[in-house]
């Protein structure tokens, strides 16, 4: 046939509308190649039938001689078809298929595509199979052209899905196996026959093959992906159908029992590449995928504990990557741990996939062992970083979803630091550091050098935790965590088993565990403390006071017990200290409740407790305020000068918070009953205000740091030291600390030296700190403190000297050379005795002598110069003694 016939007969057939189609018009438009040799097996008078297979005649003929995709171009025939031949060829094609291919579909396969033309026959089934098989034999030769295969699906019509119909309903095999298919795209394949599978009335045989193949494709590469992209395209009635719903079709397909090990193995790792393509590419149509990915991993989650092995594979693929900032590959200092841009991707993932509704994202258990690092993450990066929102989300939706045991749990081992089960395992190392770009946002983790004072991998992260809530709008969550921390104030057994297990240590360990007590119990204060403060948290505390009232009354009536029997008079005193903080924060909390039965039960325990030998002054002082009538907080009735100066201080104007803390000063000096009695509260306040920015809000806040010294000594030096050893707290915080300490310490004179040791240690640690600043501030309090001390560190005398020394010979810091020098000098001028250390004296000769020599700073080398005068002036005041003094000093004793 020739071309020009071939490609008459297409234009004439394409015009034709297919419910317009008869016999005669099918004749009419071959008439240019009926002389065309007739298959003599096919010799029939069925004229429909004699039509159909001229037209595949013409369509094969067109398709090797027209669609010429690799012919060469010195053929006669023209090369490469015009789009105008492409689009009539698709056409004819399609109306061919109409009266042909779908017409010998068995009646159940009939209704999955469309079929406009209105030609029938009547035949029996061995005929209409033998047809049936002819069509497809001829399709199968059209489809082996890559021009037509490669055709989307739209364009091909329902010629594909009516040759793969057929070929599935003369098939007793899977095709897929024998290779039938291999010529159409797998998204095809996958389309087609879920449309088929979606025929009612298919027999059986049919039915199970088709599932069958259904799930070999899904669990070949690229089948998941391939399976949801065919669910969320479907055809126009399907519109209606909400995406969630189509998500979960896909789900109970790929997570259902009774698929292999081999199936789900590859399902999920398809899946879990298809979601993060899915959230890279952050389009409308990618995110539905990422909702549709999400909603099968859910479903692996919940899989019997057979299937663990899935769910340990979602963890690691989600969160891996933070379990190797917990154990980092390397120990190496300055090795890169993390770096930015994939911290924001990992970052990026979980937030997708772990926050939102619970029934649709992944269990917010797989959370939990990483809720230390996150804080500490939270802690550590900038609040205006895009990754600290993530952090934010993911810590706030893993609470918001624990139990309260679970719950209790978590914030026991962010109060007291420490793993207290497997749950909370994953902890970021200590030695790793974030390390900021100056020019931009960048930033990279890594691990910093080992020093002696890596001794914060065990700080409390629960002040971090109550920021976190109280940026939050879960006051639910905020309750439950504060009857929580207010639980673990209230000891039953906890101090009975603090001092047994003093008695079980060594006099050092003794005191580091006193002290890590110390710092635990002011943690938790100044943590209810935050939250009974924060307003969120006032309607659930005033709308709902049983619980806590109940708590309060259980507590009270076991002290009472306790200290009418003063059975452990120790353990009795330290619960009395706790219940007078205790009843120091609820002060407003009764006030405002008084009206309930309960707060009346409440104060007849607490005047029942008053008369107890245990009971201080001070907590006679808080009992009688709050049984007072008349000192109510309510409209029309006054306050007491406590209240208004505490009202100024937490207003947010500077100069009320200085007038507030003015009259705060002023009461503690004139000892009134009630702010003596709230001593905890206001050093909590003091520290609180110390963050201002205001110059006057922070002076005045020292102030009232050491007016509490007169009051609460040792607990204002104790906290201090703390905070300015605690690496969470900024910089400019700290350096306010020391600068409070080194007032402190002065207020206290030569009182202080009860707190030599604490003071000399604390301030050596800052002189090793990394951060420049620190370190100039730490040698400067240490000269103040050793003034303040009238130079009394005889003990401490050669650690300094080598703490100075290793400054000026490896610091690279100017400032901090000058400073340690100075120090030297300082010590050389005002310590007496410097006789009783000759041993080192030679080794610090030469030490000064060398700076002089080889330092290239004249301001070091100046005060080098004037610790050598010191040195030798106190040596010659000792070579040029009396004999009579000698003498005196040699047989004074003895004499």
């Amino acid at each position: 046939m020739e071309a020009q016939n071939l490609r008459e007969v297409l234009v004439c057939t394409a015009k034709l509308k297919a419910k317009d189609i008869t016999l005669t018009k099918l004749q009419d438009c071959l008439n240019a190649v009926k002389n065309s040799p007739f298959p003599p097996s096919e010799a029939t008078t069925d004229m429909l039938w004699r039509s159909t297979i001229l037209y595949y005649t013409v369509l094969v003929s067109f398709a090797d001689y027209g669609l010429m995709d690799n012919q060469e171009q010195t053929c006669d025939m023209e090369a490469m078809i015009s789009l105008n031949d492409q689009s009539v060829f698709l056409a004819t094609m399609d109306l061919v298929r109409q009266f042909s291919l779908h017409l010998y579909l068995p009646r159940e396969l009939r209704g999955i595509t469309n079929c406009e033309t209105q030609l029938m026959v009547l035949l029996n089934e061995q005929e209409r199979v033998r047809r049936l098989l002819y069509c497809v034999t001829h399709f199968e030769r059209l489809f082996q052209n890559n021009m037509i295969a490669t055709q989307r699906l739209t364009e091909l019509g329902d010629c594909s899905i009516d040759y793969i119909a057929a070929v599935y309903s003369l098939s007793k095999k899977s095709p897929l196996a024998d290779k039938k298919m291999v010529v159409f795209s797998k998204e095809t394949i996958f389309r087609s026959l879920m449309m088929i599978k979606g025929a009612p009335g298919l027999p059986e045989t049919l039915s199970l093959l088709l599932h069958r193949d259904l799930l070999f494709l899904t669990g070949e590469s690229g089948g998941f992906s391939t399976l949801c992209r065919v669910i969320h395209t479907g055809d126009e009635q399907d519109n209606n159908v909400p995406t969630w719903q189509k998500s979960e079709i896909v789900a109970k397909i790929v997570a259902s029992k009774g698929h292999t090990k081999s199936f789900y193995r590859q399902v999920l790792t398809e899946c879990l590449k298809f979601y993060d393509w899915s959230v890279e590419a952050n389009t409308k149509k990618a995110l539905i995928y990422a909702e549709t990915c999400i909603a099968c991993l859910k479903r692996f989650c919940d899989m019997p504990v057979a299937y663990r092995e899935l769910y340990e594979r979602i963890e690691t693929h989600f969160l891996g990557c933070f379990q190797s900032l917990a154990h980092p590959e390397e120990l190496i200092a300055s090795f890169v741990v993390g770096e930015r841009a994939k911290l924001i991707r990992d970052l990026h993932k979980c937030h997708r996939v772990f926050t939102g509704a619970t029934f649709t994202c992944l269990p917010s258990s797989l959370l939990v062992s990483y809720i230390q690092m996150f804080l500490k993450l939270y802690m550590m990066l900038p609040d205006t970083l895009e990754e600290h929102r993530y952090l934010y989300d993911l810590i706030v939706f893993c609470l918001s979803n624990r139990s309260k045991q679970e719950l209790m749990d978590i914030i026991q081992c962010l109060l007291y630091g420490s793993v207290h089960s497997e749950k909370t395992k994953y902890l970021l190392h200590s030695r790793i550091v974030i390390k900021h770009n100056e020019a931009s946002d960048d930033y990279i983790l890594h691990i910093c050098p080992l020093s002696d004072d890596d001794h914060n991998e065990n700080d409390s992260l629960l002040p971090v935790l109550v920021d976190v809530l109280k940026s939050s709008n879960r006051n639910l969550l905020n309750y439950d965590v504060f009857l929580i921390l207010l639980n673990e104030l209230m000891p039953s057994t906890w101090i009975n088993e603090m001092h047994e297990e003093q008695h079980l240590h060594e006099e050092n360990e003794r005191e580091e565990l006193f002290y890590s007590q110390i710092c635990t119990k002011y943690i938790l204060i100044q943590a209810l403390t935050d939250l009974v403060n924060y307003k969120g948290l006032h309607s659930q505390l005033y709308d709902n006071p049983n619980e806590l009232l109940n708590i309060l009354m259980t507590t009270l009536s076991r002290y009472l017990q306790e200290s009418e029997s003063t059975l452990n008079s120790t353990s009795v005193d330290e619960k009395a200290k706790v219940l007078e903080i205790v009843i120091s924060i609820f002060c407003e909390f009764l006030h405002r409740t008084r009206s309930r039965p309960e707060v009346d039960d409440i104060l007849k325990l607490l005047q029942r407790y008053r008369r107890t030998k245990s009971c201080s002054d001070s907590m006679k002082v808080q009992i009688d305020l709050l049984c007072d009538g008349t000192l109510l907080g309510n409209a029309g009735q006054t306050h007491t000068a406590y209240q208004n100066a505490l009202s100024l201080c937490a207003d947010q104007q500077p100069y009320c918070k200085v007038f507030g803390t003015t009259l705060l000063i002023k009461l503690i000096k004139e000892r009134d009953p009630e702010t003596i009695a709230q001593r905890q509260s206001i050093l909590i306040l003091a520290l609180v205000n110390l963050r201002e920015d205001d110059s006057y809000a922070f002076l005045n806040s020292v102030r009232l740091l050491v007016a509490l010294c007169n009051i609460l000594e040792a607990d204002v030096v104790d906290t201090l030291l703390k905070e300015y050893l605690n690496e969470d707290n900024e910089q400019d915080y700290r350096l306010k600390i020391g600068e409070a300490t080194v007032k402190t310490v002065e207020t206290l004179g030569p009182l202080a030296i009860r707190y030599r040791d604490v003071l000399m240690n604390c301030f050596l640690i800052g002189t090793r700190h990394s951060i420049n600043v620190l370190r100039v501030s730490s040698l400067s309090n240490i000269g103040i403190i050793c003034r303040i001390l009238s130079y009394q560190v005889h003990n401490f005398f050669y650690e300094l000297f080598m703490c100075i020394k290793s400054i000026v010979e490896t610091d690279s810091y100017l400032p901090a050379r000058r400073a340690a020098i100075l120090v030297l000098s300082q010590l050389f001028e005002g310590i007496q005795q410097l006789m009783d250390h000759q041993d080192h004296l030679l080794l610090i000769y030469r030490f000064l002598k060398l700076i002089l020599a080889t330092d290239k700073d004249d301001v070091t080398k100046l005060q080098a110069a004037i610790a050598l005068d010191h040195l030798k002036t106190k040596a010659k005041d000792f070579l040029q003694i009396s004999s009579d003094s000698l003498e005196k000093n040699i047989f004074g004793k003895i004499i």
